[in-house]
């Protein structure tokens, strides 16, 4: 016991001696003024760490001491073999030092928490009997940190902010490029130096670690895709490990595509890799847990549609479907498509009531996106890579006025990568808006 107290104790002793690492502002923050405990979940290296790093600085920039912070990352190999008595440990610790008298709050941060068992059930009694005194921080990369049997424990004690990777705006930060705020500071050299910063951003993606890097980046987007698979999705399985990297290479080069999992399963088969369609889904569950990947389901006002049709698959970060063998000049559409998919995640993160669908009726005609907030349908969107209006293909904005007479929804959005206007087609109004331009309002 003594042994495992100690090495708490040197965990927060080494934190408190050592300086917090250099870090770039985001544009999430997290919420250190609420009295709830704040959950940060987001895939393995998009930032969680950094943004608790860039939290403390803020609160030490303040006049908060760094003795009234305390952070622990449960990844610590000098914690091992973890156990939930840690928490208890924390408590005694902090009232051994008379820290609770001393200062007005403590701020704790405990990050990659998942891996303890149980912790919901230590973080809601801290929280319970410290509420105020005590405010709490926890990571974890997994959708399900407080999602998991245990999650109720947490009902109305928890705000959560999600970590995507980088978006375009604060890609273009980390490169060091200032845009200004608005269409008015852009001259054409800007415009020239976006587009190209662009190209990358859907090459390489949005990790920090690969947008800081200046060398050897597909490698490295390799290494964190593999990190992902092997380290939030492995471990919990006893078997079919190869078949699950199968899988997740497989839906890597076909994002933006209708993937059926009966179909998906026979093609599977085929291969002689034996499958049942449960155990496909509960696979890709895994993997949208681990925020490897994502779904649409199609637009229906019936429940039943939307369980049974194919849905439309994208992955957290574009550099992943460029690793799986995508190439940019001849994928260049679906890729854009998977930038769009990203960012309205990132955006129903800040507004839970929008929701993103696909829209397909019986004639196969297709619309990318259906924006719903509440009951009511905002926006329709297609996406190309039309670098002017010749290139757009008529029946992408005949789906598109087939699907707003059909939602009642009169906000129809081309994103090209160049074109911008307007154009009326059967007397109803388009607007086209380049994807840069986008990304960026």
């Amino acid at each position: 016991m003594e042994n495992r107290k100690e090495k708490l104790r040197m965990v927060i002793e080494e934190y408190w001696r050592n300086e917090l690492p250099e870090v770039k502002t985001r544009e999430i923050k997290l919420k250190p003024g609420s009295d709830l405990i704040n959950d940060v979940i987001g895939p393995r290296r998009a930032g969680k760490t950094y943004l608790m790093f860039l939290t403390l600085k803020e609160l030490l920039e303040t006049g908060v001491d760094k003795k009234a912070t305390v952070y622990i990352n449960f990844e610590n190999r000098k914690l091992l073999p973890l156990t939930p008595e840690y928490f208890n440990d924390l408590i005694e610790f902090i009232y051994a030092k008379r820290f609770l008298d001393s200062y007005e709050r403590i701020f704790v941060f405990l990050d990659e928490v998942q891996r303890v068992k149980g912790w919901e059930k230590y973080v809601r009694s801290i929280y319970d009997e410290f509420k105020g005194k005590i405010k709490i921080f926890v990571s974890g990369s997994t959708s399900k940190l407080t999602g998991s049997e245990l999650s109720y424990l947490l009902t109305g004690r928890h705000l959560t902010t999600h970590v995507f990777p980088l978006s375009f705006r604060e890609f273009m930060f980390f490169k060091g490029f200032d845009y200004g705020y608005g269409e008015e500071y852009l001259i054409e050299k800007d415009i020239s130096v976006i587009k190209e910063m662009l190209r990358e951003y859907i090459m390489f993606g949005g990790f920090p670690e690969v947008v800081l890097t200046e060398s050897d980046k597909e490698e490295l987007v390799q290494t964190l895709f593999i990190d992902i698979v092997s380290r939030d999705i492995l471990p919990k399985l006893k078997r079919n490990r190869e078949i699950v990297e199968e899988i997740a290479y497989f839906l890597a080069s076909n994002i933006g595509k209708l993937v059926s999992f009966t179909k998906l399963s026979s093609m599977l088969n085929a291969r002689g890799i034996k499958i049942s369609v449960p155990t496909l889904e509960k696979y890709v569950s895994m993997m949208n847990d681990a925020f490897l990947f994502f779904d649409l389901r199609i637009f229906s006002y019936k429940v039943k549609d939307q369980l049974q049709y194919p849905r439309k698959i994208y992955t957290v970060d574009s550099g992943f479907a460029n690793f799986s063998g995508f190439k940019f000049s001849e994928d260049a559409g679906r890729l854009m498509e998977n930038i769009v998919a990203v960012e309205l995640w990132r955006k129903k993160s800040l507004n839970p009531t929008l929701e993103s669908y696909y829209w397909k009726d019986y004639q196969q005609r297709e619309v990318d996106f259906v924006l719903k907030s509440g009951l009511k349908i905002e926006q329709l969107i297609q996406v190309t890579n039309a670098s002017c209006k010749e290139e757009i293909e008529k029946r992408e904005t005949k789906a598109l006025i087939k699907a707003s007479e059909e939602l009642k929804c009169d906000d129809r959005l081309v994103i090209t990568w160049e074109y911008e206007g307007e154009d009326k087609l059967n007397g109803e109004k388009i607007r086209f808006l380049p994807l840069w331009k986008w990304l960026l309002s």
